[in-house]
Parts: C-alpha cells; structure tokens; sequence
C-alpha cells in the first residue's frame, strides 16, 4: 500500500494554521485598533497641553500689551521665562519636551525634564535649522525621532512644538503587539494540546481499526478483531466490521470444508478411474496369455523411463496408468490368432497388427486424459525409430515420446518374460539386443538411458525394493 500523509497529519495542518492565522489576524486588527485608539487619545492629551501652552502665553502677552510693556526686553524675557516654567509644569515624562524655534528655525526654547536656560538653548542651536508647520508632525529633532504638536507664537516669532519620543509615544501600542504576540503562542500551544487530546478521542479508534484490518490483510488470519472503543461513527465501524470478519470466517471454513471434500472426491474419482483403466487392460489380457503383473510392470517401466527423461510427475503418473491400455485393442482380435502359439501367416500377422488402430478407435473419443494419452499410446508403440513399424510407419520423433517410451519397455518385458511359446531371456541378451536396435527400433536417447539405468530396469522386473538410478 502506497503511504500518503497520515490523517492525523492532515488534521494538524488543516487546523493549526487556521487557529495561528485566526489569532494572528485578531491581534493584527486589535493592534492596529489598539495603535488608533491610544494614538488619538495621546495626540489629544498633546493637543490639550499645546492649547494650555498658547492660552497661557496669550493671556500673559494681553496683560503685558495692556500695561503698554510689550516692547521692553526685559518683560519680554520674563514672559518668556513665564513660559518656560510652564511649560515644564505641563510635562509628564523623561520623553516629552518642549521646543521653540524661530522664524530661521533655529533653537529658542528646549524644555524637559533637564531644563536649559534660554542662554543655555541659545548656546545648544542646530546646526540644521528646523521648520515645522503647525499641527501634528512626525520628525527628526535635534537627533532624536520625536511626535508632537507644534503651533505659532506670533508676538515672539517662534513655533512652540509640544513633543515626545517616537519610541515612548508607541510603547503602550508594542506592549499591546507583544501581548497579542504571546496571545498567539499561548492559543497555539492549547489549541494544539486540545487538538492533538480531540484527534487521539477521535482518530485512536480508527487508527487500531485500521490497524487490525492490516493485520488480517499481511497475516491472513482472521481471528483478529477491532476493538469497540465508543458508540459513535467509528465504534459502529468496527462492530461491522466484526461482523463481517466473523461472517468470512464462517464461509472461509465452510469453503474449506468443501474444498477438502472436493479434493477428497477428486481423488477418489482417480483413483477409481486408475482402477477402471487396470480392469479395461486386464480385459484384453484375459484373451492372452499374460497376467495382471504385465500390466503393472509395463506402467512402472514406463514411469521410470518418465522419470529419467526428467518430465514432471504429473507425466510420471499419466504414464504409469496410461500405459498398460497399450494392447486393448486385442479385444477385436480373433482367437485363433490372438492365442496361436505358433508364428503368424502374413494374412494374421496383417490382422494382429490391426489392435493398434482398434485400441485407439476405442479411445480416441473418451475425455479422460488417461484414456486419450491411452489412445495415443495404443496406435503408436509398435511404431519403430527406422520408419518400419506399423500400422504408420511413422519415423523417429514423428512418433509420440509415450509410444516410442512403451515401445521399448515393451519389449524389455517381453524378452524377459515366459511365455508359453517361448523361454525368458537373459538379462544380457536383453541388454545386447536392445543396444543393437539402437536407432532401429528404438529411440537412440531411450536406449542410452535404459542401458545406463539398467540395474533399475531390472529391479523392475525382478520385483526388488531397491532401484539404483544413474544421473
């Protein structure tokens, strides 16, 4: 099974990064609110203070310009440090101060919590001059990144500028942002608790189903069963699954039962089709001389022969039940000439020669493969290697390897049999005929392995348990 990304996976990345973006966007908004709302509730207070500022100055001048002083220098200067001293009274922190530049913008008043004397501010010009235009400002003063409020003092020629650091002026709004920033991380470690304790309620059972279900699948063993953990989606899952399990299990055993039992019949049904096949050979042997021990040597001699040509077991065991149907054909033969003991006239001979084409007429149609491989080997095992056999006169491998293997065996049974009209030959004798009909009668390979495995052919006749093959 191809492995993807688990669903336990998928819900963690489909959940958290909504939770993280949700948080996330909330802290942003409620920043920026945040930063609106502290920024105008800060200029306000700064505006106010500036209005304090210039109401201030304005009342002081009109009383100065009532008593007709406003052009003594020495008025002017003590209006000035009137100004001074309440401006620093309006002061609040470190960060705020108060500036005065004149027309040029050169430094005229600078007020904080390290008030300098105007002589004092006088010495302190910028080197750059400053121009500020009334109202809200945001700039660089005096190398220091400040906000405020500036406005006109027209009868001194200066702007009055009400400031504080950039810095100190935001810091509510970053202490509000780092708030937000560890909101965030709080809610995404509890919403990752929470989650990862909500998949393992939800996804634990489905997880040990699919587990189970593995299991069965790798070890085909089906006495597994899923664990029902709830009663919900995944408990009834696997209270079905179970079912179904035990229903397989039911049928799997009822399928081997009857397996068993078809197996059992098959075999019963060869077994007695074997013992048809040795019966319907028996047939023809009742009408000759032979015994039922021919039949049974023929089919071990030819399963050996099987056997040493390396064919499987299944051929092994099709030639040794399918062999000893080789002279069924015998059946249609006459007894005056099936049981002559003497030799056969040309005209006999003609008809003996006709149990082949008998046997496998009788055959040919059956649907039993042993019956069909009998047909075969009924028309063609006294067919010879030279082209002289009958009844086709078939020539080398044009004749079927199960007629040329009985061919021979045949004859090696014949020849070291007794039969009435004739005496059992010696297993020498046997040896040197069969060795000079090599490529006559008898296929050359055949031949080689019959007398290189001689001693096994011949505890096959003899009857010994013990059969030495060579390889």
């Amino acid at each position: 099974m191809q492995k993807g990304i688990r669903l336990r996976s998928r819900l963690y990345l489909m959940v958290l990064p909504l939770v993280v973006a949700a948080v996330f966007l909330s802290g942003v908004l409620a920043s920026l609110d945040s930063r609106v709302a502290l920024t105008r509730l800060a200029n306000r207070l700064m505006a106010f203070k500036a209005e304090a500022l210039r109401d201030y100055f304005e009342s002081e001048w009109k009383v100065l310009m009532q008593l007709g002083l406003d052009k003594d220098p020495a008025y002017r200067e003590a209006v000035e440090a009137s100004l001074r001293s309440y401006a620093a009274s309006l002061l609040r922190s470190e960060s705020e101060m108060v500036f005065a530049f004149d027309a040029q913008g050169n430094t005229e008043m600078q007020i904080g919590f390290q008030t300098l004397s105007s002589k004092e501010t006088r010495q302190q010009r910028s080197a750059e001059a400053v121009k500020l235009a009334p109202g809200w400002f945001t700039e660089r003063l005096l190398g220091q990144d400040r906000v405020g409020v500036a406005f006109r003092l027209e009868p001194l020629g200066w702007t009055v500028a009400v400031t504080e650091l950039e810095p100190a002026f935001f810091s509510d709004v970053r202490a509000m942002q780092y708030t937000h920033l560890w909101i965030l991380v709080a809610s995404v470690v509890v919403v990752a608790i929470v989650l990862s304790l909500f998949i393992r309620h939800i996804l634990g059972p489905a997880e040990r189903l699919t587990k189970t279900i593995e299991r069965i699948t790798v070890t085909n063993d089906l006495t597994p069963r899923a664990r029902i953990e709830f009663a919900d989606e995944i408990g009834t899952l696997a209270r079905e699954f179970n079912t179904m399990i035990s229903s397989l299990q039911t049928n799997y055993r009822r399928l081997e039962e009857t397996t068993l039992a078809e197996i059992r019949s098959r075999q019963l049904a060869v077994e007695r089709e074997v013992e048809t096949l040795f019966l319907l050979g028996r047939v023809s042997d009742f009408r000759d001389v032979e015994t039922g021990a021919h039949l049974k040597r023929i089919g071990s001699l030819s399963a050996l022969m099987t056997t040493l040509l390396g064919q499987s077991g299944e051929q092994e065991k099709l030639m040794r039940d399918s062999s000893p149907l080789h002279d069924i054909g015998k059946l249609a033969v006459p007894d005056s000439i099936l049981l002559k003991p003497g030799k056969f006239s040309p005209e006999e001979y003609e008809k003996m020669k006709l149990h082949t084409v008998l046997g496998y007429e009788l055959l040919k149609d059956a649907h039993s493969m042993y019956l069909i491989e009998g047909a075969t080997i009924a028309l063609s095992h006294h067919e010879k290697w030279d082209g002289t056999g009958y009844p086709s006169g078939l020539k080398g491998e044009d004749i079927p390897l199960s007629g040329r293997i009985v061919g021979i065996v045949d004859v090696f049974d014949a020849l070291t049999s007794a039969r009435p009209y004739k005496e059992a030959w010696s297993f020498e004798s046997v040896r040197a005929y069969i060795a000079e009909q090599r490529g006559k009668h008898f296929d050359p390979r055949l031949v080689d392995i019959l007398l290189e495995n001689f001693s096994a052919f011949q505890e096959c006749i003899t009857g010994s348990e013990k059969v030495t093959i060579s390889k």
